[in-house]
């Protein structure tokens, strides 16, 4: 069979993604630069900044352990079907806490009942934790979230008529569904992506990509045009040694680093008569020129707020600070230092030239077949503790207002325990943080949590979502500028749960 003919937007893409991607930073630095080629709307006018912090909780976060019902009679329908209140003697396989244990959250008027969250969601070192954020209203939770074909029915699921999201229960798909927020179909472009494909033209430089990843290549980041920049938590990365007309500090003639350099450099000067290889050698060499570039504004961005892993951030015991021979044991240590990075890149927005970002911050380990209670006790003070410090660290910046940072999970987990700890289930609990969040209030529909509740399914205990994440993410979307006739391009599926242009899909972000 003859091979197609290549296009050049399709070499670049290819290029960028697949055919470098045995040079790890090459790739990276290609995806810098081909957010240079988007074609989109511009913004308003004005000197506005708004980015999204999306904070994944890779494996299935058992989040009904995380938002959990404080009024009397709905919490013993909880520690009932949860197996009891968990202790490590007389009921080690209950998977409910103590009502006495819980931290109470501020009662709303449109609360169906008095609710609390995780005991370990508490101010530390002076900082506000959730419980406070919460209450300050400037967190919200999103209540019994998920991926949606259609809504669905208690009815309608033990029936089988009702249409279901693709690998309902699988790992890989359902975060697949959640980066993306098609559930009927494999897809390979995420919402944030092709939000960026819209939104990107309207910062003032676009040869950095406004798509920023602390955890690696993602989907959910990856439009037509726009892809993700990943970076570490020391900012980006060039070749050893090298050294560009934006990189600092300048590389000595006579080391071996400037051989490297200049080496690198004659490649990528080289005039080519084929139209492909002069454009990948364009497009690499200015790439890595961006790259230097956010290098140099990134290090000079500096912030006083300590975060887990810096030293002189006191951890809670038994958890100990980093020394000049160790890093420490502390398990908010890298979450934290990735919080940080997103916070020092936002600081350095004016020099990138941005005015919208997008970040994506993931935080693995909510797999919790065994140990439900005692590692999440852990992990969720972790994550307490690295939000109290971006929080601090975005008003340090003044930007408090400017930014929203949502979670998201791969699905919730089963209500029922294994015997151990539980198992993959479906609609769950997320959380939006930002000044301009309406928060202080649970959206959505928290369920009756009995086994033979209308929300509650099969005998392990999964619940049928009542926001799917097409509303979730359209909040999301419209506050970060997308337009409501351009929902559609960016969740194609939104029609099916809401009709834009009128009131807001949720609620909880402010106009």
């Amino acid at each position: 069979m003859p091979s197609r003919p290549i296009t050049r937007r399709t070499f670049l893409g290819q290029a960028s993604c697949a055919a470098v991607g045995s040079l790890g930073f090459l790739s990276t630095l290609l995806n810098l630069r081909m957010a240079n080629s988007a074609m989109a709307q511009g913004l308003p006018p004005g000197e506005d900044y708004r980015a999204l912090v999306c904070l994944f909780f890779a494996g299935g976060m058992d989040s009904y352990n995380l938002l959990v019902p404080y009024d009397s009679a709905q919490h013993a329908i909880y520690a009932t079907t949860r197996g009891g209140i968990y202790d490590a003697t007389t009921n080690s396989d209950g998977l409910a806490i103590s009502r006495e244990s819980l931290l109470p959250l501020a009662a709303a008027v449109s609360d169906p009942f008095a609710m609390a969250m995780h005991p370990r969601g508490s101010d530390f070192n002076g900082q506000p934790g959730m419980q406070s954020l919460y209450g300050a209203g400037k967190l919200a939770y999103v209540s019994n979230v998920g991926t949606l074909v259609e809504r669905v029915t208690k009815t309608g699921y033990n029936s089988s008529t009702a249409k279901l999201p693709r690998s309902l229960y699988s790992h890989s798909d359902q975060v697949q569904q959640w980066h993306t927020s098609v559930a009927t179909q494999e897809r390979r472009l995420g919402w944030a992506g092709l939000a960026a494909d819209l939104l990107h033209a309207g910062n003032t430089s676009t040869n950095v990509s406004m798509n920023i990843s602390l955890g690696g290549q993602n989907l959910w980041q990856m439009g037509n045009r726009v892809f993700g920049y990943t970076i570490g938590t020391t900012g980006s990365t060039l070749p050893s040694d090298f050294n560009s007309p934006y990189a600092t500090p300048v590389v000595g003639n006579n080391s071996r680093g400037a051989i490297r350099t200049a080496a690198f450099e004659s490649l990528m000067q080289q005039q080519h008569q084929h139209l492909l290889d002069s454009t990948l050698s364009t497009n690499l060499r200015d790439s890595v020129e961006a790259s230097a570039a956010f290098k140099d504004a990134f290090d000079t961005s500096l912030l006083t707020t300590l975060f887990p892993g810096d030293n002189g951030y006191v951890p809670p015991a038994p958890y100990t600070a980093p020394t000049a021979n160790s890093q420490g044991n502390d398990p908010a240590r890298t979450l934290g230092q990735q919080l940080k990075a997103v916070v020092r890149t936002i600081k350095a927005r004016q020099e990138l030239g941005m005015r919208r970002q997008t970040f994506f911050v993931n935080y693995g380990g909510w797999d919790h077949h065994d140990e439900v209670i005692n590692t999440m006790d852990t992990m969720v003070g972790a994550v307490n503790r690295c939000l109290a410090c971006y929080w601090a660290a975005l008003g340090e910046i003044g930007l408090q207002n400017n930014v929203t940072l949502y979670s998201a999970s791969d699905f919730a987990r089963t209500l029922t325990s294994n015997g151990a700890g539980s198992d993959h289930a479906w609609g769950g609990n997320s959380f939006v943080l930002g000044g301009a969040v309406t928060g202080g209030r649970i959206y959505g529909a928290y369920p009756n949590l009995a086994l033979t509740g209308p929300s509650v399914v099969t005998n392990r205990g999964v619940t049928l979502p009542a926001v799917s994440v097409e509303e979730y993410f359209a909040e999301l979307a419209l506050w970060l500028g997308v337009q409501p006739h351009q929902l559609a391009d960016v969740l194609p599926r939104i029609g099916a749960f809401y009709t834009p242009g009128g009131a807001a899909p949720v609620g909880f972000m402010q106009a």
